[in-house]
């Protein structure tokens, strides 16, 4: 199964945010492409996180809708208030595994569908790994994601670990592949001779730096293979198009050239804040803005100009570009957030 992650991954990808009613209407257009699973937001974020996955989800237009957010209590309870079904992440850092297993059964206990991401596979051994992954199974979580988050994967990596965590679980197995050395799509193919049941996609692979595996080749492949004939491939054609577009338009054509494996710009160029907050984990030191911003990422590009801000205003300048990005729908350049933070100096 393909599980459509463009309207959350997609507003990662350098240069790019939706407004509320684009992710709305891009939902709609996603849904009659014949794609069953979404993961649309990360209700934390901002309340238009929220917003987006209440009414996906009221919309009835997939069968399974999911808000993601971190394995704590607050992001739980916020997802869960969408009514959308609850996926979450492991920390970049952990000190304890118990109090996210702990929070994991809290999810679990709301009565949704709880799916699990172990941030950065490779960061692990394949035991270490396996024996996370047969824990959260026996806790009874629906579905175990293992995304190569810093896309470092081979094919042969993904293979073992999906191999060997499916020997001890019986959770549905996901993986989601980045880009960054141009093996998504390898990699996923990969992950699903191992007997992989979900694979995260986006429409023209858009994702946090160069992106993940592209829906419209995966969900080809699928059909070639005798997978998914329920999958539209002429109206994921037409809507692959369709994204090609809005792309172009909000970021120009340049945006391709900076998207390559390896050598491209996006390769080190970040938008979720809690990358930004782990600059000794993610390398690049480029930032592009939108309502994922946090205030770790804004206090590094305000050093860059030589501007020290109180914590309070600091919050406010978050708040301030989260409200502009979310209504607007685009990301804010390093000068607006330069003159917004001078004009907070002076109120």
């Amino acid at each position: 199964m393909i599980s459509d992650d463009s309207l959350r991954e997609g507003m990662q990808a350098p240069g790019i945010s939706f407004s509320v009613d684009e992710k709305l209407n891009l939902a709609k257009k996603i849904s009659e492409c014949g794609l069953k699973r979404i993961l649309v937001s990360y209700p934390s974020a901002h309340e238009s996180e929220a917003l987006v996955a209440s009414e996906i989800t009221k919309k009835g237009y997939f069968q399974e809708v999911y808000g993601l957010g971190r394995a704590i209590k607050e992001d739980i309870d916020l997802i869960d208030s969408t009514g959308a079904n609850i996926s979450l992440h492991f920390p970049f850092k952990y000190d304890s595994l118990d109090e996210i297993y702990s929070n994991v059964k809290y999810a679990l206990s709301l009565g949704k569908k709880v799916e699990v991401g172990i941030v950065d596979i490779t960061q692990y051994k394949t035991d270490q790994l396996v024996k996370i992954v047969k824990i959260l199974s026996g806790l009874g979580v629906d579905t175990i994601q293992l995304p190569d988050t810093m896309g470092k994967a081979t094919p042969g990596l993904i293979r073992n670990v999906v191999g060997e965590s499916r020997k001890v679980s019986e959770s549905k197995i996901e993986i989601h592949c980045h880009n960054d050395r141009g093996l998504s799509v390898s990699n996923a193919i990969a992950g699903i001779e191992a007997g992989a049941d979900i694979i995260d996609t986006t429409f023209l692979g858009l994702g946090e730096r160069n992106g993940i595996t592209d829906t419209g080749t995966l969900a080809r492949y699928l059909k070639e293979i005798g997978e998914a004939n329920d999958l539209q491939t002429e109206k994921i054609d037409r809507l692959s198009i369709e994204f090609l577009d809005i792309v172009i338009k909000k970021t120009g054509e340049y945006f391709f050239k900076n998207n390559l494996p390896n050598i491209g710009k996006n390769t080190n160029t970040h938008t979720a804040g809690t990358h930004a907050a782990f600059s000794d984990v993610f390398e690049g030191n480029d930032f592009s803005v939108n309502v994922y911003t946090g205030k770790s990422m804004l206090k590094k590009i305000l050093e860059g100009r030589g501007i020290d801000l109180t914590k309070e205003d600091l919050s406010l300048l978050m708040r301030r570009v989260k409200d502009i990005s979310a209504t607007q729908g685009r990301v804010i350049g390093a000068d607006e957030i330069i003159k917004e933070a001078r004009d907070l100096c002076t109120e």
